[in-house]
């Protein structure tokens, strides 16, 4: 767990969450992912992508099993999958491996659907830094 003092803010119009000085957020995402409002570097050099875009999903549920279709399109292996609180917000929690010639990684994706937009905060990572990662995830909240 980090202090209150050693966190830095990322917002923009829609969203805002805390970091730890573990991380540094990089330049802009480039524009061939415009729905990517931030993306965090890791000391390790795991990267954390946040991403947020409207959607006329349903429910988290629907959006789970478009979720995991994608990614058993894309031959990773679920590890685990559930929808689970943060804080007070209900959330889609993923986690996956993904195996490509290049590299394996583990997958943390955690989403949320508020309000006609969909937000996602998706960790690629090879070390077990989940709970730094879902020290930020407690910190995310909706702008108006």
């Amino acid at each position: 767990m980090f202090f209150m003092s050693e966190l830095s803010t990322c917002s923009n119009e829609k969203l805002s969450f805390k970091y730890s000085d573990k991380w540094v957020l990089d330049e802009v995402p480039d524009s061939s992912n415009p729905d990517c409002v931030a993306t965090l570097t890791y000391v390790d050099e795991s990267i954390l992508n946040v991403i947020a875009f409207p959607s006329e999903m349903p429910s988290l549920g629907d959006f789970k099993e478009v979720i995991q279709a994608s990614l058993l399109d894309d031959d990773a292996e679920i590890i685990s999958s559930e929808i689970a609180n943060v804080g007070d917000k209900s959330s889609i929690q993923i986690h996956s491996k993904i195996s490509i010639p290049e590299i394996s990684f583990d997958m943390f994706t955690v989403v949320f659907l508020e309000d006609g937009f969909v937000y996602i905060f998706e960790l690629r990572t090879v070390n077990d830094i989940v709970s730094d990662f879902m020290e930020i995830i407690k910190t995310f909240t909706i702008l108006d």
